[in-house]
């Protein structure tokens, strides 16, 4: 009996001792807190204008021959930057206006027509003509009726007739010339001198187009924020550095570059700040504005310890509420959303 009592009481025990293991070994429940608060996204970006930097070379090469502005001059689309000696395409837009004006005076004098001056003349020379054919015809029928006479010889006889057919002949162009005076101007030959005056003015345009060329122009309004090149030096569309940059600096945005991690959670209208080394205890505030669609190859850099260098980082846009202080190309740090 002692010996069941004690096995009993042995495993009563260790039942016991494993239901409170077991009730020990239970975590408590955790209570749903709620959503957690989204982390803030942090990027580095730098200050640009509201367009960027627009790199400005000539058209083709030429010796600079002027510099209508200075670096910082604010301009409006259309200014001239600079222009390239154009000495050539001036006499080349000369000569192209001197060849309209001769087309247009040869079309403007075919629809004339002679003038009243040859008019006259031609008229007086078929009548003076007509004149000479009537006194050598009377003369003829005089001739004739002697040769039957034998009263001249047959060579002046043959003489007088070919005096007749020469004269004839000569009536027959003075009447035609003063005809051709007095006709108006033949189609076609109207439409030959008007496709002239069209090819004239082709060339024109081509001769001032080149000219155009010559002077370097601004696309948009903006600010010049660097010139490299002077006067006398050769630019072109080949130059290592661009002759002109212009940006549209009517308004300030920061143009930063978030991390492959963070770059989905990143939106269109996300408030954002921006901080500047420079710039102490100046908070600037702003809204994403627009997005890259694409990732890429990171190509801007923070100089950071422990920066991360083989990543892909996505071009945002911050539109800035004020940017009193800032400068172009400034170094900033962004933090989008959160708290």
């Amino acid at each position: 009996m002692i010996k069941y009592a004690v096995t009993l009481l042995t495993v009563g025990a260790v039942v016991w001792l494993g239901l409170s293991i077991d009730t020990r070994s239970r975590s408590a429940p955790v209570r749903d807190a709620g959503p957690a608060e989204p982390e803030s996204i942090h990027a580095s970006g730098h200050v640009e204008g509201a367009t960027e930097e627009i790199q400005l070379r000539p058209q083709f090469e030429g010796r600079v021959a002027e510099l209508a502005v200075a670096e910082a001059a604010h301009v409006t689309a259309g200014d001239v930057l600079l222009r390239l000696d154009d000495r050539e395409y001036q006499h080349a837009v000369a000569l192209a206006q001197a060849d309209v004006q001769m087309a247009e005076a040869r079309l403007q004098r075919l629809v004339n027509g002679a003038r009243a001056q040859e008019r006259r003349e031609a008229e007086a020379l078929w009548k003076s003509k007509a004149a000479e054919l009537e006194r050598a015809r009377l003369q003829w029928n005089r001739v004739r009726q002697l040769r039957e006479q034998n009263a001249v010889t047959q060579q002046e006889a043959d003489d007088q007739r070919m005096t007749v057919s020469s004269l004839e002949s000569a009536v027959d162009a003075a009447r035609a010339r003063y005809e051709l005076l007095e006709a108006p101007a033949r189609e076609d030959d109207v439409q030959l001198a008007q496709a002239a005056i069209a090819a004239a003015h082709a060339k024109l345009e081509t001769a001032q187009l080149q000219l155009s060329r010559t002077r370097l122009t601004t696309p948009v309004d903006g600010q010049v924020v660097r010139i490299d090149t002077r006067v006398g030096e050769l630019a072109g569309p080949q130059s290592a550095l661009p002759s002109v940059v212009v940006t549209d600096t009517r308004q300030y945005r920061v143009r930063a570059f978030v991390e492959e991690f963070d770059a989905p959670r990143v939106s269109v209208g996300m408030p954002a700040t921006v901080t500047a080394d420079g710039l102490p205890g100046r908070v600037f505030a702003g809204t994403v504005s627009q997005l890259s669609p694409r990732m890429d190859r990171k190509q801007h850099w923070t100089d950071a310890p422990d920066e991360q260098f083989d990543t892909k980082t996505r071009e945002i846009w911050i539109d800035l509420q004020e940017a009193d202080g800032l400068v172009l190309g400034l170094r900033v740090d962004v933090k989008i959303g959160g708290q």
